[in-house]
């Protein structure tokens, strides 16, 4: 191996295993987070990965509101006391936050009948904006996890003679929860007082304080990025294998199209994270963790080295300086690569993963 090659590689090398130290010793001073008290301030917790239905019968996961602030209730439709005010209390909260992008969920804690029709028929009373209040449901197993295991908050089934008595069909919780980007909870709010609604009127104001919810086609460029990176990796090793075989021209072709398509990239990545002005948090757990925030420390700190070295590398070669095009060009390339790869994984283990998850859960 030529000795250039084995410089990039050593960068490559060097910055994975710093990175993992880094995230070891991160792991070391990491606390739990307690959901306990009404505004949980540092110690808000993630809600990890779920996959739910709206009224409108499309499918939403945790990826559609990770760029979004929102308030969620818990309610169900037959309910015939506690869940009419509730859902009126996020109706006043629909019209007092209509001038930020504060988005509101209601969860049905009753799935087996509130299908997504019956859900539709229920936002229509309460003039339910589409697009800024959505209604969803699910399957019981995954209602009950997102509500006591996610959100931490009660749910149980009362009894036939309770019911009887005048009990409504399920004791849930009437707080609303306030939910950063990200998904991160942030904080409990009565639903029963007044003083508590005004807090988190405050609160949510503060944090979405103007504009619509991000554009959907904003929420397509993470997948739009992850296919550059995958396009520029698979260039990048056609032209290394050109220009191995002695093929110039269709190394140069492959090379230029590799920039163009990484300066795209980089293009599209700058618009969505102006745009969303946040960042998703990876949900996965265990070992897990360790692996995905290692590449991603290292991908970010590669990926800064790497727009110089392309730079110069490209430049070299316009001005015909082919042996030190070549020199550069070696030490580029490794470390080219390993961004573009990373870049793909990356998406796979943020976006994907939790997916693939929430499916087999």
């Amino acid at each position: 191996m030529h000795p250039s090659y084995r410089l990039g590689l050593s960068v490559v090398i060097g910055t994975v295993v710093a990175s993992l130290g880094l995230c070891l010793a991160a792991v070391s001073f990491r606390s739990s987070p307690s959901p306990a008290g009404q505004d949980l301030g540092a110690n808000g917790f993630p809600l990890g990965a779920f996959r739910l239905t709206e009224r409108s019968g499309k499918t939403v996961t945790e990826a559609d509101l990770a760029d979004r602030v929102w308030v969620a209730s818990f309610i169900f439709t037959n309910c015939p006391l506690s869940c009419p005010r509730i859902t009126s209390v996020m109706k006043g909260l629909q019209e007092k936050l209509r001038e930020t992008s504060v988005q509101l969920v209601s969860i049905s804690v009753d799935p087996e009948r509130d299908r997504p029709e019956v859900l539709a028929a229920y936002a229509r009373k309460f003039a339910a904006d589409p697009e800024r209040w959505w209604f969803l449901t699910g399957t019981k197993p995954e209602i009950e996890r997102l509500t006591v295991e996610r959100f931490k908050l009660g749910l149980a089934s009362t009894s036939q003679s309770d019911q009887e008595a005048g009990a409504e069909a399920f004791s849930h919780s009437d707080r609303l929860a306030l939910v950063d980007r990200g998904n991160k909870v942030l904080g409990y709010f009565d639903s029963n007082d007044h003083e508590s609604i005004a807090k988190l009127l405050a609160r949510a104001g503060q944090l979405a304080p103007g504009g619509r919810p991000v554009p959907a086609w904003v929420r397509q460029l993470p997948a739009v990025n992850a296919t550059l990176n995958g396009i520029a990796s698979v260039l990048l090793m056609v032209g290394w294998i050109l220009i191995r075989t002695g093929r110039a021209r269709g190394h140069s072709a492959c090379m230029i199209a590799g920039v163009v398509v990484s300066g795209l990239f980089l293009a599209c990545y700058l618009v969505y994270h102006y745009q969303i002005r946040g960042g998703v948090p990876f949900r996965g757990a265990g070992p897990i963790r360790l692996v995905y925030f290692t590449i991603l420390l290292s991908h970010v700190v590669l990926a800064v080295v790497i727009v110089p070295l392309v730079t110069l590398t490209l430049l070299r070669a316009l001005r015909h300086q082919w042996q030190r095009h070549a020199s550069i060009a070696r030490v580029t390339f490794p470390i080219w690569l390993y961004v573009s790869v990373t870049g793909v994984v990356i998406y796979l283990m943020l976006y994907q993963l939790p997916l693939a998850s929430a499916s087999s859960g």
